[in-house]
């Protein structure tokens, strides 16, 4: 899976990519990334090629408007755009599910975690989801669900992970790997659309 990671830290860029190159896809084959500091150079390298999944920082440009505006033409050249913070907050994370984001991550984890665990997780989800759905984008129903609720999601599930099929929340988790086991047992014809929601009372913007 072809994966193009965006942060104009470049510590923080370098860790990002050392976190995914040092994982392997649900096949067990190597992600193969693309590591940008450059927000512009980011999107004309999305013209010029394909990339699976698209990992950024909410923060670009000279302000938070020209940085929401940047996110929406990356949600619209990628049909999978993870967002990776260190400000999270619910008006954050609202704007940015309704920029197209796909999945939306905090740099620093309330609970103290590794911070690329959750990363490492969604990027799997992200690769079931295009292996299932290989034309899909954000026209995806439940996607289109989360973004239309994401202000009570944030407010009933803040620090959890999420299962959403047919419009409704099917189960939650701490942990990626445990909700996805239970997934696969409840629903083996089923593919639930599996989100983080951060824990927005440890930052704001």
């Amino acid at each position: 899976m072809k994966v193009l990671a965006i942060d104009d830290q470049p510590e923080a860029l370098k860790q990002i990519e050392k976190a995914i190159q040092s994982a392997k896809d649900p096949s067990g084959a190597a992600y193969e990334v693309v590591a940008l500091a450059d927000h512009i150079e980011a999107l004309k390298r999305l013209d010029e090629e394909i990339f699976d999944v698209v990992i950024t920082d909410m923060v670009m440009g000279a302000d938070e408007d020209e940085g929401l505006a940047i996110l929406r033409q990356l949600t619209g050249k990628s049909p999978i755009t993870i967002v990776l913070t260190a400000y999270p907050s619910i008006p954050n994370c609202v704007a940015a599910m309704r920029a197209g984001a796909w999945d939306y991550l905090e740099k620093v984890p309330a609970n103290g975690g590794d911070p690329y665990d959750n990363l490492l997780a969604s990027l799997a989800a992200a690769y079931e989801f295009r292996r299932e759905h290989p034309d899909a984008g954000k026209s995806d129903p439940e996607a289109k669900w989360v973004h239309a609720h994401i202000a009570e999601l944030m407010r009933d599930y803040g620090g959890k992970v999420i299962a959403v099929l047919d419009g409704k929340v099917v189960d939650s988790d701490t942990s990626y790997g445990a909700l996805q086991d239970r997934l696969c047992i409840r629903y083996p014809l089923a593919s639930p659309l599996t989100i983080s929601i951060p824990d927005t009372t440890v930052g704001t913007i």
